[in-house]
């Protein structure tokens, strides 16, 4: 059996992987840049390691991961989040014959995660998206400060979980909030602010001759923060037409691997725009795996070579929710928390399954609790949360 590699451990999505892939007795080998991870407790995983934080130090977590692959003999890689896809595709050519793993080329990739390069794809496609300018310098901001239609959202050009954009109410505040997101997010972008409307997540996998292989649709339920951050408790719909929109959106990039689009839904028009895309899994991951299509296995079997029938079908109306501490801040922050629906205290009798904590593989679940009691004391962590 081939051994996986998979990074992040602390993330809830690299839990969904190590569960999905560790069911099937393939050996998981977890890493993450704590030791304390939650999918490195699972009781399907093989073994956790502990590598170099690939943000603050990434040729050291380069280094950790060719001397890792080395040492595993080839084994698949999956790259879970943003940091370490980025070092991997930088240094692709490095490690392409130390493990194997599916990629998108490098200029697919710079397109899909650079959130401008996205909007000039959706334009060239003819897909809807917010109005978006670019600008060079501070006097470009004033300027179209005198112009715009407010309210606007100022936005990074790369960034994950809604990390970076904030609304801007007026003219008046525009350059200060510009200057204040440039300081961390070199030359971030300035968006017409689209109404709140649904969301929905398009998530899809292609195989190395830019097929189609899986695809699945969530609609995103809850959110926290409660307006601009990541879902917190999602649902399985069926919407081909933003399947077909997807598809049609990431043709001029000859897509392969794993990607998601998210959309929202225009509410004086009814229509879909486009928000970004994820050139990497999402921490979701875990409904569409519950709703059985099992996106870390299909991947798998993909990165070595085997072939793969084309899964689209699923049951909908099925529920998955980041429960701690994603749902259960948003329940304590929400003033309507009484009336959401589903309910804080719903559970599998109304379809609602937990991403993270199972009875029948509990060490992750308390590896979290611990994690966030660890995290609660450090400013940082608050201001993920908080301030994004």
């Amino acid at each position: 059996m081939q051994t996986v590699i998979i990074t992040d451990g602390l993330l809830r999505k690299s839990l969904s992987a190590t569960r999905s892939l560790g069911k099937r007795g393939i050996k998981t080998i977890v890493g993450d840049q704590s030791s304390l991870s939650p999918s490195g407790f699972s009781k399907h995983c093989y073994k956790r390691v502990k590598y170099p934080d690939p943000k603050l130090t990434p040729e050291q977590f380069l280094s950790w991961l060719k001397q890792q692959l080395k040492q595993e003999n080839v084994p698949v890689l999956l790259p879970m989040d943003d940091a370490v896809v980025d070092i991997v595709m930088e240094h692709w050519e490095d490690i392409k014959n130390l493990c194997k793993c599916l990629l998108p080329s490098r200029q697919a990739y710079d397109t899909a995660a650079d959130k401008f390069e996205t909007i000039e794809l959706a334009r060239k496609q003819s897909v809807k998206c917010p109005e978006t300018y670019l600008p060079n310098d501070k006097q470009d901001v004033v300027k179209m400060a005198e112009t715009a239609v407010f309210p606007l959202v100022v936005k990074p050009r790369k960034s994950s979980g809604s990390r970076g954009i904030r609304k801007v109410e007026n003219k008046e505040s525009l350059l200060e909030i510009y200057e204040e997101i440039r300081k961390e997010y070199p030359n971030p972008m300035i968006q017409e602010c689209i109404p709140f409307g649904d969301r929905y997540d398009v998530c899809l996998l292609y195989d190395q001759q830019h097929e189609v292989k899986a695809s699945f649709v969530q609609k995103e339920i809850r959110h926290f923060p409660i307006k601009m951050g990541p879902s917190t408790v999602q649902e399985s719909v069926s919407n081909e037409e933003l399947i077909e929109l997807s598809i049609h959106l990431l043709k001029p990039l000859n897509w392969t691997g794993i990607v998601e689009v998210e959309y929202m839904i225009e509410p004086r028009t009814n229509q879909p725009v486009l928000m970004e895309i994820n050139p990497r899994f999402w921490n979701s991951l875990d409904l569409a795996i519950q709703s059985g299509i099992d996106f870390p296995y299909l991947l798998y079997q993909l990165c070595l070579g085997q072939s793969v029938p084309v899964q689209k079908e699923y049951p909908a109306g099925r529920r998955s929710r980041w429960l701690f501490p994603g749902d259960l801040l948003h329940f304590l922050l929400n003033p309507e928390r009484f009336s959401m629906k589903p309910s804080f205290f719903s559970g599998k009798k109304q379809s609602v399954f937990d991403d993270t904590f199972s009875l029948a593989d509990p060490l992750p679940g308390v590896m979290l609790i611990l994690c966030c009691v660890r995290l609660a004391f450090s400013i940082k962590s608050w201001k993920m949360f908080f301030k994004r």
